[in-house]
């Protein structure tokens, strides 16, 4: 039989052995408990859409309140539409059935068009800002312009913020028995520019539309995108000299927003656009070209004048092809020997940053220069309207062509 002395120490023993246990356990337990777990990176942060997108205005005017807010319920609406690829419901702002249904048509046709891409065109994060810059009331209405600068962050370009700059707004609002009420909008920008100076139905405006982005859409995922992916670039120009893109491209960057004070502006005189891109170039390495029938030259003695055409083959004056698409369009395209060698119409998705991409209906109207290239999407630069890293397939146009920048000779 165990002595008394051996069961008190053997007792002690498996007591604390328990109480090992116990406390053991308890130490595991509070460990796992601080070790969270890595959030998946496969699962999205929920987005947050904001009831109002409106970041600050700047009213020098003293506009009254109620036209404000309507304006500002107004560019809200359009920004939820956009934000959530919804059209919102914008019937009671107007008093003006027919501008009701193209500002209706006109973002249903953006919405529309984004939809029929295979990625999320939708936004994650957006605001805006506006300046009213004039002001005035005559006979009940009230007659107000303004500039929107829009900073949208896209879905499928995963947080990278996309700007656009002094967007042209003019409103008329209609007073009737203290209500307001749109009278008419007109908006420098995309879509809503098919439309108003369009006489046929807004309906069949749509339409129309609609079946050229289908079509141009089905022909880039059809047959350029696939060129593309089977098949490097090459071409048969020659170039002597290399051509810096890097250095382009920030030109672009630094001036999409801004003028470089040394050149000549011409955003008044039908846009800066080319001027802005032949600048680019120029910072990329590109010489001035002034020799031969086809020519390129900007050369500036005071910037706050035009320098003046001047199609001698002289280091003086500019040529039409400094700043006019068309006309540049044709020396890329032309040019022979001594200058830019480029090689115009080439398969959209062979773009790289510090190409130069036409855009227009129709015709040619409008130069944009390739800031990026993302996952195959490709954002641009332009001046008139400004824009910094802005997706080539938010624009508005089925007229689209690449001019590959080769170097010079």
């Amino acid at each position: 039989m165990m002595k008394l002395k051996d069961r008190v120490v053997m007792i002690l023993i498996l007591s604390s052995m328990l109480l090992c246990t116990l406390f053991g356990a308890l130490i595991m337990t509070g460990s796992r408990k601080e070790k969270v777990p890595d959030p998946d990176p496969d699962i999205d942060e929920p987005v947050t859409v904001p009831n109002v997108f409106l970041g600050k205005i700047d009213d020098e005017y003293g506009v009254p309140k109620e036209v404000v807010q309507l304006i500002t319920d107004y560019m809200d609406a359009y920004y939820l539409s956009v934000f959530k690829l919804e059209m919102q419901d914008m019937k009671d702002m107007f008093s003006n059935e027919r501008m009701e249904e193209i500002s209706e048509k006109s973002i249903g046709l953006m919405i529309d068009v984004r939809k029929l891409y295979d990625f999320d065109f939708s936004l994650t994060k957006a605001h805006y800002d506006l300046k009213i810059t004039d002001y005035r009331q005559e006979n009940g209405l009230y007659y107000v312009d303004l500039l929107e600068d829009d900073y949208m962050s896209y879905a499928f370009l995963n947080g990278l913020e996309s700007q656009a700059f002094e967007i042209e707004n003019s409103f008329v609002i209609r007073e009737e028995d203290k209500k307001y009420k749109i009278e008419d909008l007109e908006k420098i920008q995309g879509y809503y520019m098919a439309f108003y100076d369009d006489e046929r139905d807004p309906q069949d405006v749509y339409d129309y539309y609609y079946s050229e982005f289908k079509d141009m859409l089905t022909y880039h995922n059809e047959v350029l995108r696939r060129k593309a992916s089977q098949n490097a670039y090459s071409s048969d120009r020659y170039a002597s000299g290399t051509y810096d893109r890097s250095a382009a491209v920030a030109y672009l960057d630094q001036y999409s927003h801004s003028r470089n004070p040394q050149w000549y502006n011409f955003t008044d005189e039908g846009g800066n656009c080319q001027n802005y891109a032949s600048q680019a170039l120029l910072a990329g390495g590109i010489p001035m070209d002034h020799e031969g029938e086809e020519q390129w030259k900007c050369y500036v003695e005071d910037p706050d004048y035009d320098p003046g055409i001047n199609e001698d083959e002289t280091a003086s004056g500019r040529t039409r092809s400094w700043v006019n698409v068309g006309y540049f369009y044709n020396y890329a395209k032309y040019n022979e020997g001594k200058g830019l060698a480029a090689e115009t119409d080439v398969n959209l998705f062979y773009a790289q940053p510090g190409d130069i991409i036409m855009v227009g209906n129709g015709g040619l109207s409008h130069t944009v220069m390739v800031s990026k290239v993302v996952d195959g999407h490709i954002l641009v630069d332009s001046n008139s309207i400004d824009m910094k890293d802005y997706p080539l397939e938010a624009y508005t146009y089925t007229n689209i062509t690449l001019i590959k920048i080769l170097g010079y000779n």
